[in-house]
């Protein structure tokens, strides 16, 4: 039988010294995760959601660029309280699913895309340029040559396009409880 030799003086106090920096570290862990507790207790929840807005674009003169860009500017403006109620709508809707009642509107944004009419466009890209609803066009003039059409030319043409509605597209975030 092989006797095991004896510890070597002071690996004890070690060993014991090892313990209790292990037993005060996982206290501390323990203590830190009740104290974070209330932190995610107190998180509030919230309630996201989006709508567009839509409104016709009326302009007085349909020939005059300045006319037709005020009258694209305030049908923006009046699309606005559109995407706010539809995306109210929706929070309540989400609000109502998961058991939440909605609270005031924490943040609002809008969602920019380059769109040409369509929803999402904030900063309108108008047909001849930003802003331009109203330029030069160059049409071809067409000739019938043995059963062929036949390019005899060119012409300019003067054209204003309006848009039918002015988009507009907001994210409304409410705080819910």
């Amino acid at each position: 039988m092989i006797a095991a030799a004896p510890p070597p003086e002071g690996s004890a106090s070690k060993e014991a010294g090892v313990r209790r920096g292990l037993s005060a570290l996982v206290t501390w862990c323990v203590l830190a995760m009740f104290a974070a507790a209330p932190a995610v207790a107190a998180q509030t929840s919230s309630v996201t959601a989006t709508g567009t807005g839509q409104a016709k674009v009326l302009p007085k003169n349909r020939k005059s660029n300045s006319s037709i860009q005020t009258a694209y500017e305030a049908a923006q403006k009046a699309a606005i309280k559109g995407a706010i109620t539809d995306a109210h709508e929706y929070a309540l809707k989400y609000a109502d699913a998961v058991g939440l009642t909605l609270g005031p509107v924490v943040s609002v944004s809008d969602q920019q895309a380059n769109g040409f009419y369509g929803p999402g466009s904030q900063e309108f890209l108008g047909p001849f340029g930003p802003g331009q609803f109203c330029g030069t066009e160059r049409l071809a003039i067409l000739k019938r040559v043995k059963n062929r059409q036949k390019v005899i030319g060119f012409r300019k043409v003067h054209r204003c396009i309006v848009p039918r509605f002015a988009y507009t597209t907001l994210t409304l975030t409410y705080s819910a409880t």
